[in-house]
């Protein structure tokens, strides 16, 4: 009784399976394009992931029964070969995709660093003529005791800004 029905239903695969492989690639459009919308890259991940491994496992599932001459325990071996086969995409697509994150951080950080480099050297570079003289003059300013605190004599600097005559 059992083999009836499980040629019944591989007869009815047989007959479905010109649709289904003209459905393929339509269903794997809408397996992967939600991935587009989804609320962050996670998730759309898990989408891709979910539907890797579980196109893998029904692929390995019917070649099993089909290479088995219909029988169930070949379904199931090639099922599990299948869900393996689709786990190892899965982890070697992740894998290559946090390396790609990386490198992409990493790459990001460095320029944002140079960008700051440049910045500050352009800030400490003279300005081109803005009508505006800049001079510098050095104080020297004696020793004092002032409420018990000795201070030794020094040089100060003072820098002094003032319109160019003329302008």
């Amino acid at each position: 009784m059992e083999t009836t029905t499980m040629q019944r239903f591989m007869d009815t695969l047989d007959f479905l399976r010109p649709y289904l492989i003209g459905l393929l690639p339509l269903l794997f459009l809408l397996l992967f394009m939600p991935g587009c919308a989804t609320a962050n890259a996670g998730s759309a991940g898990r989408t891709r992931d979910f539907a890797t491994t579980a196109v893998t496992t029904a692929g390995g599932a019917y070649i099993g029964a089909k290479e088995g001459d219909g029988k169930a325990r070949n379904a199931a071996l090639g099922g599990a070969v299948g869900f393996v086969a689709g786990e190892a995409v899965n982890y070697f697509n992740n894998k290559a995709q946090r390396e790609a994150f990386t490198s992409g951080y990493e790459k990001g950080q460095s320029d944002a660093v140079k960008q700051q480099y440049w910045i500050a050297r352009d800030n400490q570079r003279p300005k081109n003529d803005d009508g505006y003289e800049e001079s510098y003059y050095e104080i020297p300013v004696p020793p004092s005791n002032r409420e018990g605190v000795h201070r030794e004599p020094t040089k100060r600097v003072i820098r002094v800004v003032l319109p160019k005559e003329g302008s």
